[in-house]
């Protein structure tokens, strides 16, 4: 293979974006997940090519993207469900006869209560965002001590 050096040793920079791939996951916590997409890219382009114990990384790492990506639109759905059940408790239209929608809305904080289904909602979603953090955080730095003893991931990295 083109990717390894003499002894079958992965060549530096292979390892190197390895080890880039795990920073963006990392990194991903701060900026929103795209640092997450473009490690998912990097990784997707990289794992048919790399030696065997790089490529195992690469393939963890596109499953650390995916988890992450389901735990945060889980956490997104839960927080769409609040915003939804509260903005429809607030914002009562009555009588539109015509199209003066904005002179019939009123604004009734009293009809907001915060009953079970509404807590499940926002229990759920910062469950869902904080298994998330802990997911980009343990995940990568898991991967990361493994790749710098340089083993495998997983199944694969068997041989």
């Amino acid at each position: 293979m083109a990717n390894e050096a003499v002894g079958g040793r992965a060549s530096d920079s292979v390892r190197n974006l390895a080890f880039i791939n795990y920073g963006l996951l990392f990194a991903s916590l701060f900026f929103a997940g795209v640092p997450a997409l473009i490690a998912a890219i990097i990784a997707y382009s990289q794992r048919d090519e790399a030696p065997q114990t790089i490529g195992s990384h690469y393939r963890f790492q596109i499953r650390v993207f995916w988890v992450a990506f389901c735990l945060a639109l889980a956490a997104g759905v839960s927080l769409l469900g609040v915003v939804i059940r509260v903005t429809s408790e607030l914002f009562q239209v009555t009588q539109v006869p015509g199209w003066d929608v904005h002179d019939n809305v009123k604004l009734d904080l009293s009809n907001v209560t915060l009953d079970g289904p509404l807590l499940a909602m926002l229990v759920s979603s910062a469950l869902f965002s904080a298994l998330g953090g802990v997911w980009l955080i343990l995940a990568p730095a898991f991967g990361v001590v493994r790749l710098a003893s340089e083993r495998g991931m997983g199944h694969s990295a068997r041989p």
